[in-house]
């Protein structure tokens, strides 16, 4: 644990272009606040609470995770050499996504409509077919896409992404905008697909998509095929982290530099309902994925983090799935999601609901609003940092991805 522990240190110091010792002084320079208090060391707190617990061992305490995670609550400032860094020097605002299913293109409109109207800032297409030129136009109608964020996903994209980027192309050409403005991603992972990987075609694709869409993720990486992020053994990063490098060691084979193979790729996580971890989950694989840039010798750049959940972590108590999407977008939040999608309260349940679907994706958008707006947690940087219990968590979290991946 000690190393990994010095690995983030330093590489949260590179990134922050901060000399090792000047994080550590920057956060002492508001200590005159705790003067009141004397200090207690973490011997003393472990003898009082020993007291208190009677016959009762201190174990009994820990959370036992499914992950094979011993996980204790009793983390205190003596665990750590120094006071951890946050891994941000500013704050990181992040992008609020809906889901649209793009199967007919005059309903995608509507939705698309209405959800920006409501305030969201990008659109999470899934597209059944791909589309042609007139598909884009209609779906398009009334939408100005270079101000907002535009996601791809589904068969649509997965069969032929060269198509819907000269689809797109041919969109921006016809309302006279550069494709240099648009920004976005495509859900395109051929390595996790069955058969063989064309890796000619998409290096030529990446630069194909440099050179006209720069401000474009090529590659979606999620931790299983179908988007679910999280797998039954471990917290579910080894393979992110596995399939990142593999592009990485595809693509610089046929000539793309390591920093551009980085920088267009997108990872997907999955939400769960476990509070903590997934924040210390997201802060995890952001340090983690430095560290496999380090190797490549590559600049270091935190990875862009999409957080969605999975309909299965929903119940069929519509209430209470309203209550858990909020705890859990705030855990995607804290742990620095860079686009998040809230999953609206009745998915998969809507036979269920007593109000029409425009009313479960305007709470789903309203709970995002509520976290910026309102609760501010995009004018904080790191707002995590400092929580020695979440810290602990994800250095443990950390280094069990990092053995899984590359043991």
């Amino acid at each position: 644990m000690n190393y990994v522990y010095n690995l983030m240190k330093l590489q949260r110091a590179e990134i922050l272009h901060l000399p090792q010792n000047e994080g550590m002084h920057t956060m002492k320079s508001g200590s005159d606040l705790f003067a009141e208090f004397p200090p207690v060391s973490k011997a003393e707190w472990i003898k009082k609470i020993v007291k208190d617990l009677k016959d009762r061992p201190l174990e009994d305490l820990d959370w036992q995770m499914p992950e094979g995670l011993r996980v204790s609550p009793l983390v205190h400032a003596d665990d750590f050499q120094e006071p951890p860094l946050p891994m941000f020097s500013q704050s990181q605002p992040w992008e609020i996504c809906e889901e649209v299913a793009a199967g007919d293109p005059a309903a995608a409109n509507r939705q698309s409509l209405d959800a920006l109207e409501g305030g969201v800032e990008g659109l999470q297409f899934h597209l059944e077919q791909t589309p042609d030129a007139s598909f884009l136009a209609q779906m398009f109608d009334g939408i100005h896409p270079d101000y907002i964020g535009l996601h791809f996903s589904g068969p649509g994209v997965s069969g032929n992404p060269g198509a819907v980027l000269a689809g797109l192309e041919s969109l921006a050409k016809t309302k006279g905008i550069s494709t240099a403005n648009l920004r976005g991603s495509l859900a395109f992972d051929p390595a996790s697909a069955a058969g063989i990987v064309d890796w000619r075609y998409l290096a030529d694709l990446l630069v194909y998509t440099r050179e006209k869409f720069p401000g474009f993720k090529l590659v979606t990486i999620s931790a299983s095929t179908d988007g679910g992020g999280e797998t039954q053994q471990g917290p579910g990063l080894a393979p992110l982290l596995q399939k990142g490098n593999r592009y990485l060691e595809q693509l610089t084979h046929r000539g793309i530099p390591a920093a551009e193979a980085a920088g267009t790729m997108l990872f997907q996580i999955s939400a769960g309902q476990r509070y903590f971890f997934e924040i210390a989950r997201i802060r995890a694989f952001k340090l983690l994925w430095i560290n496999v840039l380090k190797a490549w010798n590559a600049p270091l750049k935190y990875p862009d983090v999409a957080v969605c959940f999975n309909p299965a972590v929903y119940s069929d108590d519509l209430y209470t799935n309203m209550i858990r999407g909020t705890t859990m977008a705030m855990s995607a939040v804290l742990g620095g999601a860079d686009h998040l999608t809230v999953l609206p309260y009745d998915a998969g349940r809507t036979a269920q609901a007593t109000y029409p679907q425009t009313f479960s994706r305007r709470i789903a958008r309203n709970v995002q609003h509520l976290l910026k707006m309102e609760s501010g947690f995009d004018q904080v940087a790191d707002p995590a940092a400092g929580s020695y219990y979440i810290e602990k968590l994800t250095l443990q979290v950390a280094e069990q991805a990092w053995e899984e991946a590359f043991k």
